[in-house]
């Protein structure tokens, strides 16, 4: 039996790192606990095999043992000494940061495709962990990227996670995790690939077949319409067509009852307009549509899950770019509201969601509980 410490993996030259097996077990364990076998392993005395001291280890210590079971490799990870003591919530963290440690143990060998986890302990949290761990966005080009827009098929995670045991709550977890990866990929894309007519279109992709689910893609001529001048005057030095996305989602017995309401802000780029933000930095502005992907991204979770509950999510989406026509520091825009708006810089985008409310809105029943979402 051979074991090592996962701090050391570093120091192994490539050869060692690759395994002969593509099947991993991982064994989140209490050191303060009663030793329990787990899939025919026995994590307390697997880790008494590892030079780890007389304390014991903290949450998310991890050791990997190959050929534990026959032909199988172990990870374990610890959820911290008096685990059992803890409160629900702070067990359900160290659940996360066992397993996730565990993950990102297993993920930097070669040839692992698929690993069994012991989510006794919570199913939910490891789940979430499992998937949110194996998180890695990348566009590079030596190995195709699964994150490539141009893929025609979505993209697959390099390890496939299964529970020791089934449970609905794991199934629920992998929902949640699933849906917080969509948040991070769309914030990550650069402009170019996420621009508000890309955005649509994958929403669309990922909602597709979800049952009581409405998408509308409105453009900037129903905008105008509509009297939301000030939402346009953002896209105005822009060549990038602006888009008014909207997600109704009746889950409720009720499809009349009020929805809950969730407001992103979609800027998939902001150089400031006129009033140029400074150059260090300033690509990461891809990610002022954050607030768009994390409504859309709950969204999704919500409908995926088929919530008891009715649902509006609107997000508009537009570049904020610099151009002859582009909003000038002072100008004013008369809105649909009672207001009028005169910005002192052209990246003010932030007192939008108000209006978005008052412009959208009154054609849905009177909301629950809105909630706006975005950067600063």
């Amino acid at each position: 039996m051979l074991s090592r410490l996962s701090q050391s993996s570093r120091l192994l030259p490539p050869l060692y790192r690759s395994m002969s097996s593509s099947q991993a077990l991982i064994v989140p364990f209490d050191p303060s606990a009663a030793s329990q076998a787990v899939a025919g392993v026995l994590p307390l005395q697997l880790w008494s095999l590892t030079p780890s001291g007389d304390k014991a280890p903290k949450a998310g210590a991890t050791a990997t043992f190959y050929n534990t079971p026959a032909s199988k490799t172990t990870t374990i990870s610890s959820v911290g000494d008096g685990f059992a003591a803890k409160a629900s919530e702070v067990k359900r963290e160290l659940v996360r940061k066992s397993v996730g440690a565990a993950v990102k143990e297993l993920k930097a060998f070669e040839g692992v495709k698929d690993v069994v986890v012991d989510a006794s302990l919570d199913p939910h949290a490891a789940a979430v962990a499992a998937h949110l761990a194996l998180y890695k966005f990348t566009l590079k080009t030596n190995v195709p990227s699964p994150f490539d827009p141009r893929n025609a098929e979505p993209a697959k995670d390099k390890i496939v996670f299964a529970p020791v045991e089934a449970s609905a709550e794991w199934d629920r977890g992998v929902v949640y995790a699933q849906s917080q990866n969509l948040a991070r990929t769309l914030a990550e894309y650069p402009a170019n690939m996420i621009t508000p007519t890309a955005f649509t279109e994958r929403v669309r992709r990922e909602f597709e077949g979800i049952a009581n689910v409405e998408i509308v893609v409105r453009d900037e001529a129903w905008a105008a319409e509509k009297g939301m001048n000030v939402f346009l005057s953002v896209t105005h030095g822009t060549s990038e067509p602006a888009k008014f996305l909207e997600i109704i989602y009746k889950g409720a017995a009720d499809k009349t009852a009020a929805p809950l309401a969730f407001v992103g802000k979609g800027i998939t780029f902001d150089s400031g307009g006129i009033s140029l933000k400074p150059g260090a930095g300033m690509k990461l502005m891809r990610g002022d549509m954050g607030g768009a992907a994390a409504v859309v991204s709950a969204a999704l979770a919500i409908a995926k899950l088929q919530l008891p509950i009715n649902l509006v999510v609107t997000t508009p989406l537009t570049e904020n770019m610099p151009g002859p026509s582009a909003t000038k520091p002072g100008d004013m825009c008369v809105s649909s509201t009672p207001w009028t708006a005169g910005p002192s810089r052209s990246c003010s985008q932030n007192g939008l969601a108000a209006i978005f409310h008052r412009c959208l809105f009154p054609r849905h029943p009177p909301l629950s509980a809105p909630a706006s979402i975005g950067s600063p």
